[in-house]
């Protein structure tokens, strides 16, 4: 019988007590992968707990997350395509990095394991998106995965998550991921430099839909994503936003 259960360790920390979105995602979707047909669609209706263990419920339309008697998180297939961003160079994106604003100060969850400027190197990524001149709402950075980390699925999920929220301001508006797809086509090639590219395509009310790519050293696209955030308040950051914020037009 298939696991039920999934613990996230709390290495991969999004917010101090609760996951990365990204990772969250991409460890719910392993597990849905076996009744939902790829790609799946994650909604996060609640920050998941770390160090917890989580129920999960499978369906044939739509598996769930549970922590205790609180719904955490919806898996369902989705049939759209959806295009990739657009690539920039490695250069482009190392200059990119360097206006990375979470290194200005103010960064609303600075031990994040992804772009957490908090961590040591050795313990998260890490990832630096910064704006790209000329091209509004799209930020860039290069990322080299380690052995360790490129036959991981839900790690390149985590990469594909946080440059998304950098789209937009989360220094002076913190966001959470809401909903997350990702289409992982090979896994990144280890100790090769990457780019990571997030374009924000729209925002309403409190909700930014953004997509996010990741490209290898040669320009060939490795994965692409599809995502909303929704901008929170501090005690929401917790919890995670009502179920009624999410917007399911990913």
């Amino acid at each position: 019988m298939a696991d039920r259960t999934v613990r996230i360790p709390s290495r991969y920390n999004g917010p101090p007590d609760t996951a990365n979105g990204g990772y969250a995602c991409g460890t719910f979707a392993k597990l849905a992968a076996g009744h939902q047909h790829p790609p799946v669609a994650v909604a996060l209706l609640k920050a998941p707990r770390l160090d917890q263990t989580l129920e999960f419920r499978p369906g044939t339309r739509r598996s769930q997350i549970w922590d205790g008697d609180r719904l955490i998180a919806t898996m369902t297939t989705v049939a759209a395509e959806f295009p990739a961003v657009e690539a920039v160079s490695l250069r482009a994106a190392a200059e990119a990095s360097e206006r990375y604003r979470g290194y200005a100060g103010g960064h609303p969850f600075p031990t994040c394991f992804v772009c957490g400027v908090s961590r040591e190197p050795t313990d998260g990524f890490p990832v630096a998106p910064g704006e790209v001149p000329g091209a509004p709402g799209v930020v860039a950075c290069p990322w080299t995965p380690t052995v360790a980390l490129s036959d991981r699925p839900e790690l390149v999920w985590s990469v594909l998550d946080c440059p998304g929220g950098w789209t937009a301001d989360p220094v002076r508006e913190p966001m959470v991921l809401t909903r997350m797809i990702a289409v992982l086509r090979r896994p990144p090639r280890p100790l090769v430099p990457h780019v990571v590219v997030a374009r924000q395509r729209r925002r309403h009310g409190r909700t930014t839909a953004v997509g996010t790519a990741l490209y290898d050293d040669r320009g060939e696209l490795v994965a692409k994503a599809t995502a909303m955030w929704t901008a929170v308040g501090v005690r929401e950051r917790a919890d995670g936003p009502d179920q009624g914020d999410l917007d399911e037009d990913g």
